[in-house]
């Protein structure tokens, strides 16, 4: 039988010690010489550390244009104010009871009924930096006497929120003669409620526990809803250092391509679509962002009707600007008169809603 001989271990010697040690100490040298070197290199091409003040911006009467909702989600609070922004640059905002933004000057109480057409969308739809009367919904009001224009435009809302809002007007108010839901790409964040969103949201939200709605796919591809606190996780040093912040902004971009955002606005619009194909409710996405062309041919591809009312918003007089990014007057102008023109000549039931030969 052979003998086994057990030996003790070995213990590296000072030398070896010193030599691992000083491996150690020239790979964390490298690491931080080449973190200085992308640190400085971002700089220079622009890149910052994050940043992410409260907006000054003024609400009289109140200080505040929101309210959180028992169920989940936010909606406007009813009410006439005066918003003024950080340069000084003043609208007014004009809600009715139901939080909505008002689309005529009131009517009498016994004013005839008319049937309905619903315009929902977000804080381009509600018209946002705008008075009342230059908001597309109200052109759109005049231009169809005919009906009673709804603004269901929130700002911040996504396709969800939009249909949650749906849900509960039905419920108030039965149902429209139209729907157009007024889509642009950036709705697709909003939707899935990924860190993209969050980062633009959570950090001006006023609210204190806000609850934000969100949907997700299953591995089956369903939909799948659930909500969550209006929270956002800034990673260390994400405000000191354009390097983590730059990190950070590509690992949120992996997890929206994870999350397919723009697959699930697709399933919101087509259930929404074919829940209003069974309730007789003509259905009808309205593109108000230059980048939504590539959900509007899916639309028309899978039969649900579509069409274009963006303008170019870097073109000169679009926008706000320099007081506030969100479309002008003139570009609001615009939205109307491709909508209006839209429903007019494309023979939809609104037209034999109203008795209308056009």
């Amino acid at each position: 039988m052979a003998e086994v001989i057990a030996t003790a271990p070995t213990t590296p010697s000072g030398s070896s010690r010193r030599r691992v040690g000083f491996a150690l100490a020239a790979a964390g040298l490298a690491l931080l010489v080449a973190a200085g070197l992308g640190e400085m290199g971002l700089r220079l091409r622009g890149q910052r550390p994050f940043s992410a003040q409260p907006a000054n911006i003024r609400v009289e009467p109140g200080g505040k244009l929101f309210r959180a909702l028992p169920e989940g989600g936010f909606a406007h609070l009813p009410g006439a104010f005066q918003v003024t922004l950080p340069t000084g640059y003043q609208f007014r905002v004009t809600h009715g009871t139901n939080g909505l933004r008002i689309t005529h000057p009131s009517r009498a109480a016994d004013a005839k009924a008319r049937p309905e057409l619903w315009l929902l969308g977000c804080s381009l739809t509600h018209g946002w930096s705008l008075n009342d009367e230059d908001t597309y919904p109200w052109r759109v009001q005049a231009a169809l006497p005919e009906f009673e224009v709804v603004n269901g435009g929130v700002s911040g809302y996504g396709t969800l929120h939009q249909r949650l809002l749906f849900q509960e007007l039905l419920k108030q108010r039965g149902k429209p003669a139209v729907v157009v839901v007024v889509y642009g790409l950036f709705h697709d964040y909003r939707n899935t409620y990924v860190r993209i969103w969050q980062k633009g949201f959570a950090p001006y939200n006023r609210l204190p526990d806000l609850i934000y709605p969100f949907a997700r796919l299953t591995a089956g591809g369903e939909l799948s809803y659930a909500a969550a606190p209006a929270t956002y996780s800034e990673w260390p040093l994400e405000r000191q250092s354009a390097l983590v912040h730059w990190l950070e902004q590509h690992a949120n971009v992996a997890e929206e391509q994870r999350v397919r955002s723009h697959e699930v606005s697709r399933a919101l619009i087509k259930n929404w679509a074919t829940v209003c194909l069974k309730e007789g409710i003509p259905f009808i996405v309205a593109g108000i962002s230059s980048d939504a062309g590539l959900m509007l041919e899916w639309c028309r591809a899978v039969g649900i009707n579509a069409v274009d009312i963006s303008v170019p918003l870097a073109d000169p007089g679009n926008t706000n600007a320099p007081h506030d990014g969100h479309p002008s007057a003139k570009a609001n102008g615009v939205y109307a008169e491709k909508l209006v023109g839209f429903l007019k000549t494309n023979a939809l039931p609104i037209n034999r809603s109203a008795g209308s030969s056009n």
